[in-house]
């Protein structure tokens, strides 16, 4: 019986130390590099889910396929990383210039960098535990 107790005890110490290890590396927390304004910031969920609806409702209410406003269609993996902070950091892009990104403020037009950053063409990699799943 008491051999049995230190097996048990010894699994449980095992699968704790397995369980902490788990929540440390599902905890990981990534930081970019934001031209803008100079500085690192965070990619959390609350960053990149704000700037999510901020981009359904002002980018794709025009960047459509089949859209009658001559905006191209864009989605999220239409640029790269880099690409998506270059159109955020030059504001050379049409919608800057005609001043349809007037009506959002800066840190809405920084939420919706975080998302496309963290959604572009390069960032999905294959031999990422963060890309399964």
């Amino acid at each position: 019986m008491q051999q049995r107790k230190s097996v048990v005890m010894a699994t449980m110490a095992v699968c704790l130390v397995l369980l902490s290890q788990g929540v440390v590396f599902a905890g990981e927390t990534t930081y970019r590099f934001d031209p803008v304004t100079q500085s690192s910031r965070a990619m959390e969920f609350k960053n990149t889910w704000e700037g999510y609806k901020l981009y359904q409702s002002n980018c794709k209410s025009c960047h459509f396929r089949g859209n009658d406003k001559g905006a191209r269609f864009l989605d999220t993996d239409s640029r790269t990383m880099r690409g998506w902070n270059t159109v955020f950091y030059k504001k050379n892009v049409q919608c800057a210039k005609d001043g349809s990104w007037a009506k959002l403020s800066q840190k809405e037009l920084l939420a919706i960098n975080d998302y496309l950053y963290s959604k572009a063409y390069d960032t999905w990699d294959p031999r990422s535990n963060k890309s399964c799943g």
